[in-house]
């Protein structure tokens, strides 16, 4: 694996992919910027999408992946191995870009799990419109035990870059749930563990668990409340 990205190797794969990409509505421009041209940035734009992709990889094999709409920009750093991969990292973020939607977020709860046999934490995010639980790992899981509380970032609030269909691939233990799609909903507490269970129009059921000391319940009932009314029990 050479040491360093040959930017010439990988522009050269960007316009072998253009006619491809131009077959599904997408259109692009690629430059080298930077003093001394250092820097390959694509642009990828489609009527279809709702945001931008800009692309810009350096000669020390780092991408960032920009995903910009009118208000917000969310960016993504990848480091990568060849010119190759350069170009199947361009494929996969068109598909995304082509579902994704940038979004206001509320972080809710770090030590969120879905159910009493799942051990890993991961984190519950509030949308406008959905709840986000996107599994953590084994090293966050520990440390949060240990610790036996959690410092809540200085400002929760961020802009998610949400494609729910990536977001159910990473992991079998993420969620999405639609809050219009949900039925009927029950928030619960206890002294260590609190939680919700939820019921679908469609039949399907969900269950988040978390920590107690987090202030996940509260925040659930203000945003849960103004649309369930009589459906939430809290």
């Amino acid at each position: 694996m050479s040491r360093r990205l040959d930017l010439e190797q990988a522009a050269a794969r960007a316009e072998l992919r253009g006619p491809h990409w131009r077959t599904q509505g997408i259109e692009t421009s690629s430059t080298r910027e930077g003093e001394t041209g250092e820097y390959l940035v694509v642009r990828f734009t489609s009527p279809s999408w709702h945001i931008r992709l800009i692309a810009v990889a350096d000669e020390d094999r780092w991408t960032d992946l920009h995903f910009v709409s009118p208000t917000h920009t969310v960016r993504e750093r990848r480091r990568i191995a060849s010119a190759d991969a350069w170009g199947t990292l361009l494929d996969e973020a068109a598909a995304r870009a082509s579902r994704i939607r940038l979004q206001p977020a509320r972080l809710l709860a770090r030590t969120c799990t879905t159910g009493w046999l799942d051990w890993i934490h991961g984190e519950l995010w509030l949308l406008p419109d959905a709840l986000v639980r996107v599994r953590s790992g084994l090293l966050d899981s520990t440390v949060n035990a240990v610790s036996g509380s959690i410092a809540m970032p200085r400002d929760p609030y961020t802009v998610m870059a949400y494609d729910p269909e990536a977001i159910l691939a990473g992991h079998r233990t993420n969620k999405v749930i639609d809050l219009a799609g949900i039925d009927h909903a029950r928030l619960h507490g206890g002294i260590t563990t609190s939680g919700l269970t939820a019921r679908m129009t469609d039949g399907t059921h969900h269950k988040l668990l978390w920590n107690t000391f987090e202030p996940t319940r509260r925040l659930l009932r203000d945003r849960l409340l103004p649309v369930l009314g009589p459906r939430l029990t809290h």
